[in-house]
């Protein structure tokens, strides 16, 4: 049976693919689908994580854990700091400051040659390696990328049944009335922001060492409108939901990119 297991190599891949797409998406859940912040930002943040993540592995010798770890919480940070300007904004006004902020982070990986290969992209970047362990195969990622689902799933869980989730529902559902209760509503969404962008930041770092190569064409406004889809497809703050849609698009994109060219033609008639 572990045999068995280890040679189906392609649909360890799809699993994988799954599992990097719920843990992104779990972010923007927070987000958009709690707070109803109307990101454009969140898979420039992604791409954050996995450049970060790349230097400090290739570049200077840190080990995987710690540059997950790392990519998690600077990606965090850098959603905080936009937050600050953008969570005074609300609807197409917060979305055009995020879709800024993405143009200016495409733009940058493009041109900073040094830190990020630029067009042509970072390569050899080194596989992981936890406790001496060597990942090799689809099989070693299939369940670094469950565990790495897992832990997204029960952060938006947690999130969602603790005090600032329902917090965030409130602010979401109307921010006036949430504000005249007390509440500090730009001190809430920052923090939205924040966790968010840590999963985020956390899936791209995992993608770079899935894939050892990244590019600037990873992380460009159409995945964004991808997760986008997903998460209203599956429904704004439904956690299984969400969970649903990302394996329902994986599936479906997978079947339909035998039908290349008129695969998006098809996806547009199934959403």
């Amino acid at each position: 049976m572990p045999v068995l297991f280890h040679e189906q190599v392609f649909l360890l891949g799809l699993f994988v693919k799954m599992f990097l797409g719920a843990t992104v998406l779990m972010g923007f859940l927070i987000i958009l689908g709690f707070t109803k912040q109307f990101s454009l930002g969140q898979v420039a943040i992604y791409g954050i994580g996995a450049y970060i993540a790349a230097n400090l592995t290739a570049k200077l010798g840190i080990a995987f854990l710690p540059a997950l770890l790392a990519s998690g919480l600077v990606a965090g940070l850098v959603g905080a700091l936009i937050a600050i300007p953008g969570a005074r904004f609300v609807g197409p006004w917060l979305a055009l400051v995020t879709f800024a902020f993405a143009e200016i982070v495409s733009i940058l990986m493009a041109r900073l040659k040094l830190l990020n290969g630029g067009t042509v992209g970072f390569r050899n970047i080194p596989r992981p390696e936890i406790f001496g362990y060597q990942f090799t195969g689809e099989a070693d990622y299939y369940f670094l990328f469950l565990v790495i689902a897992l832990f997204a799933y029960l952060v938006t869980l947690r999130f969602r049944h603790s005090p600032y989730g329902r917090i965030a529902l409130a602010i979401g559902d109307n921010p006036d009335i949430a504000a005249s209760l007390g509440v500090n509503v730009f001190r809430h969404r920052i923090f939205a922001f924040f966790v968010g962008s840590m999963l985020a930041g956390v899936a791209g770092a995992a993608f770079a060492a899935y894939t050892t190569y990244i590019s600037p064409e990873s992380f460009g406004l159409s995945h964004t409108i991808q997760y986008l889809t997903m998460l209203v497809v599956g429904g704004l703050e439904s956690i299984p939901g969400a969970i649903l849609a990302v394996v329902f698009f994986t599936f479906s994109h997978n079947q339909l990119m035998a039908w290349h060219p008129w695969d998006l033609i098809l996806d547009g008639f199934i959403i």
